[in-house]
């Protein structure tokens, strides 16, 4: 199926400020380059989530960490939402950018104001702020993945040095006792919000929320959607579900654990912007470069990500205290397993994608539902029974399993016979 842009066909006015080629995609910087300028945007924002998380760290309590834990985990999901439905399109095809961002902002919307409810009902200031900033900040999330992927990494960069400065000025604040820790997590969401609309007004994006695609890309867009949720969804589900039956305090230890392994996890986040493009290119090749293809892109992702995950399980004492404070004590024994777990999420990044690159919707929600069904009463048992180390410990298991799993059913796609089809997901041509 061919994704077309529709009206907003891939020009000068559908990318704002982006150069275009004939192609209909934006000229950019060579690969090596990109990928480059790809690790500098995501150590900026590693760096700058980082500081959020120790500056909360150090300052909260276990119970209000985990309170920050679940709205940053629902922050989490609803970009990730809207990069599942609607930005790997785009990536895929190169097509719509400026239309698409009408569809980032209603899912935004519509995630904003459930958190917010969860946030007053709960009375958690953390929640209500993640509410409010969550439609700015899908659109931020989906301004930069663009840049990065297709457009002009160097603007992805401005963005990120941007939102750097302000979470350093947050975090300063916070650090110097003038304002509390949720205010922190404050300036840092409702910031990073306006800039995300800031940028998406000088780019030309369309700002009005609306969906105005066809039913088969609508389909697509749904199954992406349903297959993220059943994966990250069903993550999100299992940390809310260990708050209401473990406690926050259980939440709030895998987060100060999890704290350290920012900057991996978003080293595999960045990956994930780079890897379709990448996958979508080799679609036309035979199943043996496909697959070689695959393979090289999980070992370079797992190259950039091993000594970070090395680094952080082998921490010396003096260093944690000093970046999680009092929070250090819960947070040492879980490092390995935690560190581990990112590390696993490697393969089952690259055969998620290969799977939405193929388009193999009904494998990927069998998947979905199978994992996802494993992943609540795994972590939950395990926080129930043996606390943080339990849920941590189930977490490894699962991540294991996802990754035989996702890595697995892509490689035995590709050599089935329907991976001979002609590309599912072509560039959009201009009309």
């Amino acid at each position: 199926m061919t994704v077309r842009a529709g009206r907003h066909t891939v020009g000068r006015h559908a990318m704002g400020r982006h150069a275009v080629g004939r192609g209909g995609v934006p000229d950019g910087p060579r690969t090596g380059r990109r990928a480059l300028l790809a690790l500098v945007v995501g150590g900026l924002s590693s760096g700058g989530n980082l500081l959020l998380a120790i500056t909360v760290t150090r300052l909260e309590s276990v119970g209000g960490l985990g309170q920050f834990a679940l709205a940053f985990s629902f922050y989490i999901v609803g970009s990730g939402l809207v990069r599942s439905t609607v930005t790997d399109t785009v990536l895929a095809t190169g097509g719509g950018v400026a239309s698409a961002a009408r569809r980032a902002i209603l899912l935004g919307l519509v995630g904003g104001a459930l958190v917010g409810a969860a946030g007053a009902a709960y009375d958690s200031r953390y929640l209500l702020f993640a509410g409010l900033a969550l439609p700015g900040l899908v659109l931020y999330d989906y301004t930069k993945a663009v840049a990065v992927g297709i457009g002009a990494p160097s603007a992805a960069m401005a963005q990120e040095i941007a939102w750097a400065a302000l979470t350093g000025c947050a975090a300063l604040a916070g650090l110097l006792r003038v304002i509390e820790p949720p205010y922190v997590f404050a300036l840092w969401a409702v910031g990073g919000g306006l800039i995300g609309v800031v940028v998406a007004a000088r780019r030309r994006y369309a700002l009005v929320p609306g969906w105005r695609v066809g039913r088969a890309e609508t389909r697509v867009a749904a199954g992406f959607g349903a297959q993220f949720l059943l994966t990250t969804g069903s993550a999100q589900l299992a940390l809310t579900a260990v708050a209401l039956v473990a406690g926050t305090a259980v939440v709030g230890a895998l987060s100060a654990g999890r704290t350290l392994l920012g900057p991996v996890n978003l080293v595999l986040s960045t990956a994930a912007t780079l890897i379709l493009p990448q996958l979508a290119r080799s679609r036309a090749e035979s199943r043996a470069v496909r697959t070689r293809a695959a393979v090289r892109l999980a070992l370079l992702v797992a190259a950039a990500v091993l000594p970070l995950t090395i680094a952080v399980a082998l921490l010396p004492d003096a260093v944690g205290k000093e970046l999680l404070g009092a929070n250090w004590t819960v947070a040492r024994s879980l490092l390995v397993l935690l560190a581990l777990e990112s590390l696993l999420a490697v393969p089952a990044t690259i055969g998620f994608a290969g799977l939405r690159i193929e388009r193999a919707s009904r494998r990927a929600i069998v998947l979905g539902i199978l994992l996802g069904g494993l992943r609540v009463p795994a972590v939950v048992a395990g926080a129930v029974l043996f606390g943080a180390p339990g849920a941590a410990g189930a977490l490894v298991v699962l991540a294991l399993v996802s990754a035989v799993a996702w890595g697995g059913s892509y490689l035995l796609l590709l050599r089935g016979p329907a991976a001979d089809r002609p590309p599912a997901v072509q560039p959009a041509q201009p009309v």
